[in-house]
């Protein structure tokens, strides 16, 4: 994550730079990223003793919802607000990235390889290209899955050639 999504996240949620580095953790030490150490790393050095407090502060900014009271942390289970994952989605990038990596690198046309990821010509940075994804979906994480499959479901089921991905 970039600098300027960092500051971004803070300010907007009024964030701590704790509380976010624990949303950020838990993000990541969800199944589907699949990286608790990380967030154990955290917790074994020190983390312990602020993670509750810092829960309590994340309530109370309405980032996780008021009535999660777990009686262990469980990364799957934490509740966030449904505006704040727009926010944490819009800002981050994630569903951009997840796009751009599924996305086929080439396309072959009358013999040669066309690179299908060139985004130069209209974005500056990846972060721009990102951003520009999540808006044209709305943020939507339903409509991002909804793409998603139907990507899937192009490279699975059409041709290596013209006008089909490789």
């Amino acid at each position: 994550m970039e600098i300027n999504t960092i500051l971004n996240l803070l300010i907007t949620n009024d964030l701590t730079a704790d509380e976010l580095l624990v949303v950020y953790l838990t993000f990541l030490a969800r199944d589907e990223e699949g990286h608790p150490e990380f967030f154990a790393k955290w917790f074994n050095n020190g983390g312990n003793k602020r993670l509750r407090d810092i829960f309590e502060s994340l309530k109370k900014k309405g980032v996780i919802k008021k009535d999660y009271n777990p009686e262990e942390y469980n990364p799957n289970e934490v509740d966030f607000n449904k505006n704040f994952l727009k926010t944490w989605l819009k800002n981050s990038g994630e569903m951009g990235q997840e796009l751009f990596d599924a996305y086929p690198p080439f396309m072959q046309y009358n013999g040669r390889l066309l690179p299908l990821k060139n985004i130069a010509k209209k974005y500056n940075t990846l972060d721009e290209f990102f951003f520009a994804y999540s808006s044209a979906i709305k943020h939507n994480p339903d409509k991002h899955k909804e793409v998603m499959e139907l990507l899937e479901w192009g490279k699975e089921n059409v041709n290596n050639t013209w006008p089909y991905f490789q």
